[in-house]
C-alpha cells in the first residue's frame, strides 16, 4: 500500500504511475530504470520526465520553450475571448436588453441558454473530429464560428425591425457557441500533449481561472460597457480581441496531438527487460539530453507547422467513437471527476469574486508541490491519485464560503456586504482548487482519454447549468437564498466525501479500466 493507495491484484503496470522524483532509495531499488530514464534541466535535474520524449525533433514535449510557451499564451487568451466572454457577456443586461428589443426577460435569458445548449451538443462531434484529425483544426473551426457569430451579433441591433434584431441576434449566439465547445473541451487535453507532468499545474489552473472564474470580471465589464454605450459594443469590442486570437492560432498553434510509441518506460515494463537482458530500448544518456536530441527525422519547418490538419489520428468508424466517448461514464473516475468539478462546482453558476478566482491559480503550484512531496515519500514513485489530496483544502473553503454565506444572507445587514463578498470569492477559490486537481488526475491517470473524458465535463457541466437556469429563481425566492446556500454546502461536502474512497481505491481502478479497454479496443487506445 503507497501512502494509503491499495495495490491492485492484478501483476500488471497501471497507467498514472511513474518514477517521479529522484531519492536515495530510487538509485537502490530501482537503479536501471534511473540510469536510463531522461531527467529535467537545472534546478529540475532531479524530476524524472513523464512523459519521457521521444527522439522525433518533432515531438511537442521537445519543442523550443518559446514555442511551447506562445502555444500556450494564445490557448490561454483565446479561452477568455472565445469561451469565457460570449456566455456572460449580456448577463448584466438582461432586464435592460427585454426593454429595449420589447421581449421578455425569459427571451433575452433564452440568447445564453440555447448557447449553452449548442456547447453542450456539439461536444462529441468536436471530441470525434480531435480524435482522427487533431486539436489544430478545432481550434481553427472554433475561432472561425466565433468571429462570424459575432459579426452575426452586431448586425442583430442594425435590422429595421426587432423582431428580426431578436431573431439575428439569437443565430448569432448560437453560432458564437460553435466557437466555445472546443476551446472549453480540448485546451486541457491540449496542456497534457505539450508539457511534462511536472509543468502542468499552473498551466491547467490559469485555463480552470478562464473557464470557471472569469465570468464574474466579464460581468462587470459587461454592465459598464452596456450602461454606458449599449449592447451592440460589447460585441464591436469583443470583434478585434477574436480576430487576433484567430491569427495566433493560425500562426502560433501547431497541431499538439502527436502518435506517441509507448516510448514513457514504466518501472514493470522496465524490469521486463532488465530481466531478459534487452538494453537497447530507449537511447541512454549520453546520447540524448532533454531538449537536445540525436534523431535523423527532419525538423518541420514554419510553415510546415502552418498546414490545417496534419493526417489522420484514428482509423476508427466514427459512429464507433462516438459511442465510445459515452462508456467512460462506466469508469468511477470519471463518475467522480464530473461530480466534483462539473456539478458540485459549476464555475459559470457560482463564481461571483473575481479575486477568490485569480487566488485559485495557486491551486496549480500546489497540486505540483503535493505531487513531487508525496512521490518522495513515496520511494520517488508517482501515483496519479497524489492529486487528489488537494481537494481536502477545497472542501474547507466551500464549507466556509457556503455556510458563512447562508448565515450572512438570514440574517441581512448593510456591513455585511463585505462578508458576503468574501463568501463569493471563497467558493470561487474552491472551484478553481478542485477543477484543477480533478482536470490533472485525468491528465495523468487516463491521458489517452482525456480529451473525451474532457468532453463529457464540458457537455454535463453546460447541460447543468442549463436546468439550474430553469429553476434556481423560484427555488431561491420560495426557500430563501440563505436556505440555498445551506442546501449547496450540505450537498458539497457529501459530494466532496468521495474524494476518499477515489484516493483509496484509485490505481485498482486504474488498472480496472486499463484491462476493459485492452480487452475492447486493443493496446492503441490505451497509454500507460
Amino acid at each position: 500500500m503507497a501512502l494509503g493507495i491499495i495495490e491492485p491484484k492484478a501483476d500488471m503496470q497501471a497507467p498514472g504511475t511513474y518514477l517521479l522524483v529522484d531519492t536515495s532509495q530510487t538509485n537502490i531499488e530501482h537503479p536501471y530504470e534511473h540510469s536510463r530514464l531522461k531527467h529535467g534541466k537545472g534546478k529540475k535535474n532531479n524530476i524524472i520526465l513523464v512523459p519521457q520524449p521521444s527522439n522525433d525533433p518533432n515531438d511537442p514535449l521537445l519543442w523550443p520553450t518559446w514555442k511551447r510557451e506562445v502555444a500556450f499564451a494564445f490557448l490561454f487568451f483565446n479561452c477568455i475571448i472565445f469561451a469565457a466572454c460570449p456566455g456572460p457577456m449580456i448577463a448584466p443586461a438582461t432586464v435592460a436588453l427585454a426593454i429595449q428589443l420589447h421581449v421578455p426577460i425569459k427571451a433575452v435569458a433564452q440568447l445564453s441558454g440555447y448557447q449553452l445548449l449548442i456547447v453542450g451538443a456539439l461536444g462529441p462531434f468536436v471530441s470525434i473530429l480531435a480524435q482522427k484529425y487533431g486539436k489544430r483544426p478545432q481550434f481553427l473551426l472554433a475561432c472561425i464560428f466565433g468571429v462570424i457569430g459575432t459579426g452575426i451579433c452586431i448586425a442583430g441591433f442594425n435590422q429595421n425591425s426587432l423582431t428580426k434584431s431578436y431573431n439575428v441576434l439569437l443565430a448569432g449566439r448560437m453560432i458564437q457557441g460553435l466557437g466555445t465547445t472546443a476551446f472549453e473541451s480540448l485546451s486541457v487535453a491540449a496542456i497534457g500533449d505539450m508539457f511534462f507532468l511536472h509543468e502542468r499545474g499552473l498551466r491547467t489552473a490559469l485555463l480552470v481561472l478562464t473557464l470557471a472564474c472569469l465570468s464574474s470580471f466579464v460581468a462587470i465589464v459587461g454592465g459598464t460597457t452596456f450602461e454606458h454605450l449599449g449592447a451592440k459594443t460589447l460585441f464591436v469590442m469583443l470583434l478585434p480581441f477574436q480576430i487576433f486570437g484567430t491569427l495566433g492560432v493560425f500562426f502560433f498553434l501547431p497541431e499538439s496531438q502527436y502518435r506517441r510509441a509507448a516510448d514513457t518506460p514504466t518501472i514493470s515494463s522496465l524490469g521486463e527487460l532488465r530481466e531478459k537482458g534487452i538494453g537497447n530500448t530507449m537511447t541512454s544518456p549520453e546520447d540524448t539530453e532533454y531538449g537536445h536530441v540525436v534523431s535523423t527525422i527532419s525538423k518541420k519547418t514554419f510553415l510546415q507547422d502552418l498546414k490545417i490538419t496534419s493526417g489522420t489520428y484514428n482509423e476508427e468508424n466514427i459512429f464507433k467513437l462516438l459511442g465510445e466517448i459515452f462508456l467512460h461514464l462506466l469508469n468511477p473516475a470519471v463518475i467522480w471527476v464530473q461530480l466534483v468539478s462539473a456539478v458540485l462546482v459549476n464555475g459559470y453558476f457560482f463564481t461571483g469574486a473575481l479575486v477568490g478566482g485569480i487566488l485559485g491559480v495557486s491551486a496549480g503550484p500546489m497540486c505540483d508541490f503535493t505531487a513531487r512531496r508525496l512521490a518522495r515519500k513515496n520511494k520517488g514513485v508517482y501515483e496519479a491519485e497524489f492529486r487528489i489530496p488537494v481537494c481536502l483544502f477545497a472542501v474547507m473553503v466551500f464549507a466556509v464560503g457556503w455556510f458563512t454565506f447562508s448565515w450572512a444572507l438570514n440574517h441581512p445587514a448593510k456591513e455585511r456586504v463585505v462578508l458576503c463578498a468574501f463568501c463569493y470569492g471563497a467558493v470561487c477559490f474552491g472551484t478553481s482548487v478542485a477543477s484543477t486537481s480533478g482536470g490533472l488526475y485525468i491528465l495523468d491517470a487516463f491521458k489517452s482519454h482525456s480529451s473525451e473524458i474532457f468532453i463529457l465535463q464540458m457537455m454535463i457541466k453546460n447541460f447543468v447549468f442549463y436546468a439550474f437556469s430553469t429553476f434556481i429563481n423560484e427555488y431561491a425566492a420560495k426557500g430563501g437564498p440563505g436556505h440555498m446556500c445551506q442546501v449547496f454546502g450540505i450537498v458539497t461536502l457529501c459530494g466532496f466525501a468521495t474524494c476518499v474512497p477515489m484516493y483509496v481505491f484509485g490505481k485498482v481502478n486504474r488498472v480496472w479500466v486499463y484491462k476493459i479497454w485492452k480487452g475492447y479496443a486493443g493496446d492503441s487506445k490505451v497509454d500507460v
